[in-house]
């Protein structure tokens, strides 16, 4: 149920700050590590990777508590193209690098060192 809240929260959200005040707000972030099927197997992370803020919360020393190397937050996603017959194979540095977010693939490949 709190996620729930969570996400529909996320969707609400009309800037980037209001994202990441929303994430930085949250006591427990496991709710944006997991994966969820509806979003083609990609998590929270991977989808807010267009927002550094956002990243470097969810990345951070104090949230290390909660990454486990046996389930990697940062990984290949399929991606449906809009046609829907095809899809193309993206990460979370992809999107970052996309959206021109310089600070969030800090934040992840500084993660990505440590675990």
């Amino acid at each position: 149920m709190r996620e729930l809240l969570i996400l529909q929260s996320l969707y609400l959200c009309k800037t980037p700050t209001e994202i990441s005040d929303l994430v930085t707000l949250q006591p427990k972030p496991m709710f944006f590590y997991k994966s969820f099927l509806e979003f083609d197997g990609a998590n929270i992370v991977s989808i807010l990777a267009f927002d550094s803020r956002s990243v470097a919360s969810l990345l951070s020393e104090e949230n290390s508590d909660y990454f486990s190397e046996e389930y990697p937050v940062i990984y290949k996603n399929k991606v449906l193209k809009k046609s829907g017959q095809d899809y193309f194979i993206t990460s979370a540095i992809d999107i970052a690098l996309k959206n021109n977010q310089i600070q969030a693939v800090n934040s992840l490949l500084k993660y990505i060192k440590q675990f």
